[in-house]
């Protein structure tokens, strides 16, 4: 039986979290032009609400049931004492196929990249199944099967089913009958998705305990002549929250908000954990730039910006140009509040910028420090150590 087992820690999301967080900005940009020149002007990202298919990677494995499975199934009838020798073949372990399991998820249409014993995905569904044996089906028998979700090998969901066992009336194999019992299983786990939003991004950071962004977070409606579109969660805890503001007259004229939690102990220093915020934004705008055979210009190096003279945050103001295309211009703020980074992106010149950001961050309130980042800033202390 193939088996895949991951570690219930949070040693294993931070080991991962670092292996991400250069994938924030690449995974949802805009397929424009600004977006390259590090504003990273972000779409919107649609909460991933599971209403006709999951969106993200999901790899699926065949493992061990539980004990509370295995008891569950132990426990599914009061045996009379004629089979009561024979009951241990009422909870044989992969009574269906594990196949037949992934087959059926396949096809469900629910899933837009399903990977069977595949490696590396964020979300990983574990399914483990006990019932009655092949050709051992009785009247009365249940076949039991556990769904197990996982986030970077963390379990965000566990549920169980269980479906009546078929009788063979030798119209259908038992092939066929197990496929059955099997499609049936997984509707009542698709059913038991859709309702709890399994796969939703809101879903993700309750179960981890990451920020409450919906509740914590607070943002202007408006700054100047900009208007809040939405804010939305990134589909991974560690890129935080995007809020969007527009400009009623001028379509590109965009200031994104982006809130996520710094991976540093909260003593970091600021003049060293702001400016690496921007490297690597000016790094990709530089890469993208050559591609696009663009001249990247930095109209305002990385430098300490200070707000009111009470808030002190960093400024990075970027240009490109070509012989066929207007001057694209893109200034990136970025600010420590709390256990936050709070990065402004606009798609103009500091001259224009600086007036809306000193406006908006004054006005910015962040979550409190998570539970999922206290636990991870722990272990990050003790590997120091």
């Amino acid at each position: 039986m193939p088996v895949h087992v991951n570690a219930f820690s949070f040693s294993s999301i931070y080991q991962r979290a670092c292996a991400f967080w250069s994938l924030k900005s690449q995974r949802f940009a805009v397929p424009k032009i600004l977006t390259p020149l590090c504003v990273f002007v972000l779409l919107l990202v649609p909460d991933f609400t599971f209403a006709s298919m999951v969106n993200q990677p999901v790899s699926v494995f065949s493992t061990y049931p539980s004990e509370t499975l295995l008891r569950a199934c132990g426990a599914q009838r009061a045996l009379s004492e004629a089979n009561a020798s024979q009951s241990t073949n009422l909870c044989f372990e992969d009574a269906i196929s594990p196949d037949s399991f992934i087959k059926l998820l396949s096809e469900s249409g629910e899933f837009s990249h399903l990977f069977p014993y595949g490696e590396g995905n964020d979300y990983e569904l574990l399914i483990a199944n006990v019932g009655a044996a092949p050709g051992m089906h009785r009247q009365h028998a249940k076949q039991f099967a556990e769904f197990t979700l996982q986030w970077r090998g963390i379990e965000i969901d566990s549920s169980s089913f269980d479906a009546s066992a078929l009788e063979n009336t030798d119209v259908k194999t038992e092939t066929a009958l197990a496929e059955e019992e099997a499609q049936s299983l997984i509707a009542r786990w698709i059913q038991h998705a859709k309702h709890s939003g399994l796969f939703t991004s809101q879903f993700l950071f309750d179960a981890l305990e990451a920020s409450d962004y919906k509740g914590g977070l607070q943002v202007p409606n408006a700054i100047g002549d900009f208007t809040k579109l939405d804010t939305q969660l990134y589909p991974d805890p560690f890129n935080g929250a995007i809020t969007r503001y527009i400009h009623p007259e001028f379509e590109d004229a965009l200031v994104d908000v982006t809130v996520y939690p710094f991976l540093d102990q909260l003593s970091s220093d600021e003049n060293e954990l702001l400016p690496k915020q921007l490297e690597s934004d000016l790094q990709r705008a530089s890469a993208t730039a050559d591609l696009q055979q663009l001249t990247l210009s930095q109209i305002s190096p990385a430098s300490r910006y200070e707000v009111n003279s009470a808030l002190r945050g960093w400024r990075l103001g970027l240009s490109a140009t070509s012989e066929t295309s207007p001057t694209i211009y893109a200034t990136t703020y970025v600010f420590k509040l709390q256990d936050k980074i709070v990065k402004v992106s606009t798609t103009f010149p500091p001259d224009f910028s600086d007036n809306i950001v000193n406006q908006l961050i004054v006005n910015v309130e962040v979550p409190q420090e998570s539970e999922m980042m206290k636990k991870v800033r722990s272990l990050l202390l003790e590997s120091a150590n």
